[in-house]
């Protein structure tokens, strides 16, 4: 899954907003593995994308005009939630309290198809406004239950309301679409993925649990999620290492929309190595040239003694995703010839992503 904090390009970037952005992703994902036995899927970490369109272009037709927009944007970014293997979610900063979402196969039609039908298991996508989050920050809305000045208006029901879209996007409908008669208000309420403002206390329909374990997304643990890279072993050279938690900074690179803000990341002049680890591993990170570094940079990135990544980067260039096999007893190398900037960078515990 792949979620980006979405800013309209004529609104200020609400760093406040987007400091409870990886915690509310980390609640959801747990909150599957909980209910789903242990079984999760992966995430990529947050990336803040400011796009090349305004407020005003999106809130169009009751704010239907996200949609399209954005899909068309994030195609170009070579992010498409209509690829196979892609789920989306944009958490959009000035969407007010609406959302949606979509599965590129379709979802369930009866309740027997559960377990034997993979609808949901190709691309996905969901869009959530953020005014909960600003309703909490403001002191309107609680941090957590099930009362507010509106349904959306809880913490813990913004979370939910994640956990429900996305659920959406892996293929599951309402419940009300195959039990007659089914209402919220009723004494089952958390006990299926409509009704999300009781979160985390809400759980999922026998039929939802069986449908989600089915799917490809759902074959991880919990432990199988990234791990953010610390600091090497060596540097020769320069090396910055930006944590939005510690300074509130973000490693900004442009070429995409507005440019691209990473949480977690390096700023490199010269060389990093990381020492070997004790199995198989993947790595991850997007490359790119750091805002405001207009010369023209090379990269390389050895495993061993192998080159298995070389770049040059150019002016106006975007950022692009590398993902490498990391075997046991290898160490990983990363030079550059200038400023480069290396976004997310990320271990995946295991070999397959």
């Amino acid at each position: 899954m792949v979620p980006v904090y979405l800013v309209p390009s004529d609104l200020v970037i609400p760093v406040d907003r987007i400091a409870r952005m990886e915690d509310a992703l980390a609640a959801v994902r747990q909150w599957y593995a909980r209910v789903l036995r242990g079984r999760t899927y992966r995430s990529d970490p947050l990336i803040v994308q400011v796009s090349r369109h305004r407020f005003a272009e999106f809130a169009a037709d009751s704010f239907q005009a996200w949609w399209p927009l954005l899909q068309s944007e994030f195609k170009g970014y070579g992010l498409d939630w209509e690829d196979p293997d892609t789920k989306m979610l944009w958490v959009a900063n000035g969407a007010g309290a609406w959302a949606g979402s979509d599965s590129e196969n379709g979802g369930l039609d009866s309740i027997a198809e559960a377990g034997r039908i993979p609808r949901g298991d190709r691309g996905g996508l969901a869009v959530v406004g953020d005014s909960s989050v600003g309703g909490v920050l403001a002191g309107v809305c609680p941090d957590s239950g099930r009362t507010g000045t509106a349904w959306w208006c809880s913490w813990k029901t913004f979370e939910g309301t994640l956990a429900h879209e996305l659920g959406h996007t892996w293929g599951l409908p309402h419940p009300d679409a195959f039990l007659k008669g089914f209402r919220c208000a009723d004494s089952t309420a958390w006990t299926n993925m409509q009704c999300h403002w009781g979160f985390p206390f809400d759980s999922l329909l026998p039929y939802e649990q069986t449908h989600l374990r089915s799917l490809r997304y759902f074959e991880f643990s919990e432990d199988e999620g990234y791990r953010l890279m610390g600091a090497p072993g060596r540097v020769r050279g320069k090396l910055r290492e930006i944590s939005f938690d510690r300074d509130r900074g973000m490693l900004w690179m442009d070429g995409w929309g507005g440019g691209r803000g990473y949480l977690h990341g390096f700023v490199l002049d010269g060389q990093a190595v990381w020492p070997a680890a004790s199995d198989p591993r993947l790595l991850a990170l997007e490359i790119g040239l750091p805002r405001d570094v207009p010369a023209a940079t090379g990269v390389v990135i050895r495993i061993g003694r192998s080159i298995a990544y070389q770049r040059s980067l150019v002016a106006g260039a975007p950022p692009l995703p590398v993902v490498l096999r990391v075997p046991t007893g290898s160490p990983v190398a990363i030079e550059s010839e200038g400023e480069v900037g290396l976004g997310n960078v990320r271990w995946y515990p295991a070999p397959v992503p």
